[in-house]
């Protein structure tokens, strides 16, 4: 009887013992540090509550296997989240910060390129909401951000497919590009009511200048102040490549009344060779994210046609 009531004892002591320590609870998981354009890091772990003020970088966020609590309605427009299961905190260039603090995110991605996204920096810091700023215009700056954005997500199977094949694509492509060839382009970009000349602070003429192509906006920097005709005319490009801001058909129009009806432009080179186009917008005026090999493709077709026909 006494080896039995030990047993027992014994029993309840280790059952006791159990309970009190239980299973060792899971671990945190680590964090990793994210760097802003500007320098500025925050440590994010794969369950942050991140707000994107960009639809772009909310794109790329979810590319890289993470999840929104809220988004500015370009994102919604464009068909990267829907507004029933992310909160809606505004406009691109109007964003609401009381519905941001409402959210109670961990983190807050905004576009270094924009007035209004670098006027929340105090409002933001004052409410203690860790955020950061980024800029992409190159394919080396997409792979940067993925790389941290994937990173915290613990998703290299997603870097793999998003950037690692993407960059591959792009490396092949490269290679075929006809080196030397000295040509020219005028970059523009198209409003409803004008256009402006455009260097390089933008991906088409970043991929422009990678296939070789001067723009003669960089020998005629006043071209970026002042369209003038006479300049075009006399340095007659080999490419005019355009870019439409706003609605494409109100700028396509312009392009029609003021450029393919006017004699002094129809007298170019590259408007008389075929050599002047519209670039698309979801892949030049929006980042292109995981399309990037479809841009370079896009432009190597257009300006190598014998190469890429």
């Amino acid at each position: 009887m006494k080896r039995i009531l030990c047993l027992l004892l014994m029993a309840l002591l280790l059952l006791s013992l159990s309970a009190c320590g239980g299973e060792e609870p899971s671990p945190l998981p680590e964090s990793v540090a994210v760097t802003d354009a500007f320098g500025n890091s925050v440590n994010l772990t794969p369950d942050a509550r991140v707000v994107s003020c960009y639809g772009s970088f909310a794109d790329c966020w979810l590319l890289s296997g993470g999840s929104l609590v809220g988004a500015t309605d370009d994102a919604v427009e464009e068909g990267i989240v829907s507004s029933d299961t992310v909160s809606v905190v505004g406009t691109v260039k109007n964003i609401n910060l009381e519905r941001i603090v409402a959210l109670q995110p961990d983190y807050v991605i905004l576009s270094a390129d924009l007035a209004a996204h670098l006027k929340l920096k105090e409002a933001l810091q004052a409410a203690k909401i860790p955020h950061g700023y980024f800029r992409v215009d190159t394919f080396s700056d997409y792979k940067a951000l993925m790389g941290q954005f994937c990173a915290v997500n613990r998703r290299e199977d997603l870097y793999q497919i998003h950037v690692s094949d993407v960059e591959e694509a792009i490396s092949a492509l490269m290679e075929k590009i006809p080196k030397n060839t000295e040509k020219t382009v005028l970059l523009l970009r198209v409003y409803s009511t004008g256009m402006k000349a455009k260097s390089d602070d933008n991906l088409a003429g970043q991929i422009l200048k990678e296939f070789g192509l001067v723009n003669i906006a960089d020998g005629n920097p006043s071209l970026l102040e002042d369209l003038s005709v006479e300049k075009i005319i006399l340095e007659d490009p080999d490419y005019v490549v355009a870019l439409a801001m706003g609605e494409q058909e109100a700028a396509d129009e312009f392009l029609r009344q003021n450029v393919e009806n006017n004699p002094a432009w129809a007298g170019l080179t590259a408007v008389k060779n075929g050599a002047y186009f519209m670039l698309p917008k979801e892949l030049f005026h929006y980042k292109p994210n995981e399309r990037w090999a479809e841009s370079y493709e896009y432009l190597a077709k257009r300006i190598y046609p014998q190469v890429f026909g």
